[in-house]
């Protein structure tokens, strides 16, 4: 029997639709589990489907996912920066930051937040001790909600990214110091590396990766996940140092856009309990 291919779009039954744009790591994300858990644990009759789009298909896409009801998006690498061209109005954390992952109903459209930031920020900042010997690496969206949380809680960051120029532009908007790509492959030695970047694994990181020193006792904390081999992991346990992975981050701020889209907070834990093993931890 053939095997039929599942429908383009949601049943016109389903009220509540949700979605996530983005590239290919999109149809692995562990997203959908979490706000299917969360409209369920809310009463809420409802679908949460992710998007693999280029950039190109951006505008066409958001134009038939309005025409289509869906009440709430997400949007992920590459997309956190393009998507701003196509929006109705920014709220004023995005506006600040310069990213977007999270799309609210507008009139005519969507409008972008971020809730980057502020997942960040609940997920490690609230006990963590500030420090001036902070290192983000990376220049992309994710990057730029990174710093604007580590600033408005008072750290002092570096950064390094494989483009200098969007280093600097980067480092401006946020008085960081800005690092070329060599030298923060052997600075150091750090209280705290955010990887920021999209690559974990030595395969996505080539040749030449960087290889800044953590003190011993440090934390890094990589905002992926889901990587079988994780570089980061590797460095932090040569280091003596302690590490986290990003699914801490990844259900803050998918908390944080479900009550944007529907007003309901079914509380942290709904989200978290989407994946075991929330955390990885190296050292003390």
């Amino acid at each position: 029997m053939e095997k039929l291919s599942p429908p383009l779009s949601p049943p016109l039954s389903i009220p509540w639709r949700l979605g996530l744009l983005g590239g290919p790591r999109v149809l692995q994300s562990q997203s959908p589990a979490m706000h299917h858990n969360a409209l369920s644990a809310c009463g809420l009759n409802g679908i949460y489907l992710p998007f693999d789009l280029s950039t190109s298909d951006l505008k066409a896409a958001l134009t038939g996912l309005r025409e289509l009801g869906f009440k709430g998006l997400n949007v992920t690498i590459p997309l956190k920066l393009a998507v701003i061209d196509y929006l109705t109005d920014l709220s004023p954390e995005a506006k600040a930051i310069g990213a977007v992952n999270t799309l609210v109903p507008s009139e005519g459209g969507y409008c972008g937040h971020n809730t980057d930031a502020s997942g960040f920020a609940d997920a490690y900042l609230s006990n963590l001790k500030q420090t001036d010997r902070t290192l983000i690496l990376g220049t992309g969206g994710a990057a730029r909600a990174v710093a604007q949380a580590l600033v408005a809680q008072g750290f002092k960051a570096s950064i390094s990214g494989r483009n200098f120029e969007r280093t600097l532009d980067l480092a401006e908007d946020f008085s960081l110091e800005p690092l070329e790509w060599a030298q923060a492959c052997v600075s150091g030695p750090w209280d705290l590396i955010v990887n920021s970047t999209a690559a974990s694994s030595p395969d996505e990181l080539g040749d030449s990766p960087p290889r800044p020193l953590l003190v011993p006792g440090g934390l890094m904390i990589d905002i992926n996940h889901n990587r079988p081999k994780n570089y980061w992991q590797d460095l932090a346990l040569a280091s003596k140092a302690s590490f986290v992975n990003g699914l801490a981050m990844l259900a803050a701020q998918a908390r944080r856009s479900f009550k944007l889209w529907t007003g309901l907070d079914p509380g942290l834990g709904v989200f978290r309990s989407a994946f075991p093993g929330l955390t990885v931890r190296i050292g003390k």
